[in-house]
């Protein structure tokens, strides 16, 4: 399984339930952008959470439209739609840690972050093209 950690809108209200055994699950799609510009597509994640990640899903409100950072694992499940025929794949994560999330605005910029304490400034560096000259050893 791989970790994985998504920027999204929820698609629609997360089902909350309870399980045979009485334990509370809620499920919900998050979609991402991928690419810019033309390129951009959506990106389609199915998310589960269980036990006590769904009563706080339920409890600070989680609904359509929400913005959100899903962190968990993520597998490839294979699927059959609604037909009762059609198999697919999609993409579903366990959900292991969120938060509500503020998109950005086109126009801004992220701020420069100052740098970690035990970084050493290096200064800059010369630039070698390495098409016309020799690299260092």
């Amino acid at each position: 399984m791989s970790q994985l950690q998504v920027l999204g809108w929820v698609t629609a209200d997360p089902e909350l339930k309870v399980s045979a055994k009485g334990n509370p699950y809620a499920r919900f799609t998050v979609v991402e952008r991928v690419g810019k510009r033309d390129a951009a597509r959506q990106q389609y994640i199915q998310v589960w959470a269980f036990g006590q990640l769904a009563d706080q899903l339920k409890q600070a409100g989680v609904k359509k439209n929400s913005y959100l950072w899903v962190s968990g694992s993520l597998e490839l499940v294979e699927y059959v739609k609604k037909d009762g025929i059609t198999r697919d794949k999609q993409l579903k994560l366990t959900l292991t840690d969120w938060r509500f999330a503020q998109p950005q605005r086109r126009q801004q910029r992220p701020a420069e972050s100052a740098p970690f304490p035990d970084q050493t400034d290096f200064g800059t560096a010369e630039v070698i093209d390495g098409d016309r000259e020799n690299l260092p050893e």
